[in-house]
């Protein structure tokens, strides 16, 4: 009888500590923005989120960006962004670069959920290479899904999604510090 009442107490401060959070970081800022740009020395910018392209991100993303601006890296022609979007309970970070001919490079910098985390694996990101957007402001292409992790799917798909749309808004000389 002991043993049972000490086993429920135990169950029953277990259910009481906090849940641990997973963090998986796959890639850093640095080590994104060297992979994208190479031997280019980028440029750092801040693009405010206001009016119409405001309007864009919170369509595109379901919701509103949190940010009044977005920070990001560029060259004449490629910018890199890195954006956290929720994934089911938590963010992930996603770094995005976009060149002339859609996107160049996805890779997931930081995963928090305790499942899904296969959204990190080449084979997945390579199919955001290349895409672009259509006139609705989705994604050019299909993308095949991973079962079990169906929310960070489209939490990624977002991201590029909006990734593209920022970086067509720098490319067309909106006002960035």
């Amino acid at each position: 009888m002991k043993r049972v009442m000490a086993l429920l107490m135990m169950l029953g401060l277990a259910a009481t500590l906090p849940a641990y959070e997973v963090q998986i970081r796959h890639l850093s800022q640095p080590d994104f923005l060297q992979q994208v740009f190479a031997d280019k020395e980028p440029q750092p910018g801040l693009l405010p989120l206001r009016g119409e392209l405001r309007e864009r991100v919170t369509k595109v993303l379901g919701h509103p960006y949190r940010g009044l601006r977005l920070r990001y890296w560029h060259t004449d022609d490629t910018s890199a962004w890195i954006i956290d979007e929720k994934s089911k309970d938590m963010p992930m970070t996603v770094g995005v670069a976009v060149g002339p001919e859609g996107i160049v490079d996805l890779e997931i910098l930081v995963y928090r959920e305790p499942r899904g985390g296969e959204v990190h694996q080449a084979f997945f990101r390579r199919q955001y290479r290349g895409m672009t957007l259509r006139d609705d402001d989705t994604l050019s292409g299909d993308v095949d899904g991973i079962t079990g992790a169906t929310l960070s799917v489209d939490a990624t798909s977002r991201v590029a999604a909006m990734a593209l749309v920022l970086h067509q808004a720098v490319m067309d000389g909106l006002p960035s510090r």
